[in-house]
């Protein structure tokens, strides 16, 4: 039998809309108000990716640590602004969200059809400044004309601390400031990290730049050292970016670039960040007792997991999945790995490339999509980046951002052996 899946982006180069980031870099900030210039259609959008991520946080267990919310406000632009121009609408919608909402600041996103039409959003938010004397910021971003979602994250992020930011201020020992979103300061990446950073005696005092209020900005400024959440290239190049900036600023040391995902990259974040600090032995006690920990949880998983079999179906580019973490996981358990299907989703480079990844880690056989298909049918379990159309299969769908650290660890060796105990012949899918 083939192997179908339910869906596949094929693509030459990354594409994103750059409002979005715009919105989720302030989107929790207290005090802020983002106004997409743009059809209704763009902030419906945006409301609705956050809908979806704030019911994902429940299901988690996760929840928003404010009860505040940047309302997300449209200038509802129509075809005859499109032929006429919008400056005016995006003036009037200004003036009526400073009266509505009385913001502390106002930041502007702007649509693709802005970049198309040319509107001078720049002199409408100077002059709307001037006019209510409140800060207003916009970036030279358009949908997805051009810079994409980090462009639009990066620089708001990058406006906040040129605008707000003041330096001068006192440093608070041992305090930390973590960059970066990944689910907030309650998600399952923020709450690891404050945990590992523990060892350490070292304690968050914030989440830059979408968790920290208009009024608790020079807060930032006070923090001892900055901790980049990274994880694909894009984010963490654009967070490494706001790092350097605060460095360069404020003297706010940072330390990123480490990836704390699986064993092998927990224990080099924890064994760099010790040697940041010059605390090497507390680096050392955290790696023991997260060794531990984990050993714990694979003399069940092998009892377990003993006798099933395992194929692995990836079908994302090496840029958005890593495969290292996932045949680590899968030697650790000692499961019988029966091979990797790459699925038919890769340009050839990129292809190459992803080959290359999973020889680096494994020996593990390597197959194309249509000699995989016998791999799939005969394996117990299916480790997959895409759902497969196949009924009887016991799926584990793989996250884009899987957790960090040895909780990340336990969450996807207990999902492996939630999913191969189904009932009887019950496939299914049970999402990591």
């Amino acid at each position: 039998m083939p192997i179908k899946t339910k869906r596949f982006i094929i693509k030459k180069r990354s594409c994103s809309c750059s409002m979005p980031g715009v919105w989720r870099a302030v989107g929790y900030s207290k005090g802020a108000v983002v106004v997409f210039h743009s059809p209704k259609a763009c902030a419906h959008v945006a409301h609705t990716m956050d809908i979806n991520a704030h019911f994902r946080g429940i299901a988690r267990g996760e929840r928003e640590p404010y009860g505040y919310t940047a309302p997300l406000i449209s200038t509802m632009l129509t075809e005859k602004h499109s032929i006429f121009g919008g400056a005016k609408q995006l003036e009037n919608c200004l003036d009526f969200v400073v009266k509505r909402y009385k913001p502390q600041y106002i930041v502007i996103a702007n649509s693709c059809v802005v970049g198309v039409i040319g509107d001078d959003v720049a002199a409408v938010a100077a002059g709307a400044e001037e006019k209510h004397n409140l800060p207003i910021i916009t970036l030279p971003c358009y949908g997805f004309l051009d810079g994409e979602y980090y462009a639009g994250y990066y620089g708001v992020a990058e406006a906040l601390v040129e605008r707000f930011l003041v330096g001068g201020l006192p440093k608070v020992q041992d305090s930390v400031i973590l960059l970066g979103d990944n689910g907030g300061p309650n998600g399952e990446y923020a709450v690891e990290v404050k945990r590992l950073l523990a060892y350490f005696d070292l304690q968050v005092i914030g989440q830059f730049p979408g968790y920290v209020a208009y009024d608790d900005m020079n807060q930032v400024t006070t923090a001892a050292l900055s901790v980049v959440l990274g994880g694909r290239t894009q984010a963490n190049d654009s967070l490494l970016k706001i790092a350097k900036k605060l460095e360069e600023k404020f003297a706010i040391p940072y330390y990123g670039g480490v990836y704390p995902l699986g064993w092998q990259g927990t224990r080099e974040w924890l064994a760099d960040l010790g040697r940041k600090l010059h605390k090497e032995e507390s680096a050392q006690k955290a790696i023991a007792e997260q060794k531990e920990r984990l050993e714990r949880v694979l003399v069940d998983a092998k009892e377990k997991l003993r006798g099933k079999k395992v194929a692995v179906c990836i079908g994302r580019q090496l840029e958005y999945f890593r495969p290292e973490w996932v045949m680590e996981i899968l030697k650790l358990i000692e499961i019988n790995q029966l091979g990797i299907v790459l699925l038919d989703s890769y340009m050839p480079k990129d292809r190459a490339s992803m080959e290359q990844a999973i020889k680096s880690c494994t020996n593990i056989n390597i197959f194309n999509q249509l000699e995989g298909a016998k791999v799939v049918e005969a394996a117990d379990i299916i480790l997959t980046t895409h759902e497969l159309e196949a009924y009887n299969a016991r799926q584990l769908f793989l996250p884009m951002l899987p957790t960090v650290g040895v909780t990340g660890m336990i969450k996807l060796i207990k999902n492996i052996i939630k999913i191969a105990y189904r009932h009887g012949d019950k496939g299914g899918i049970v999402y990591g």
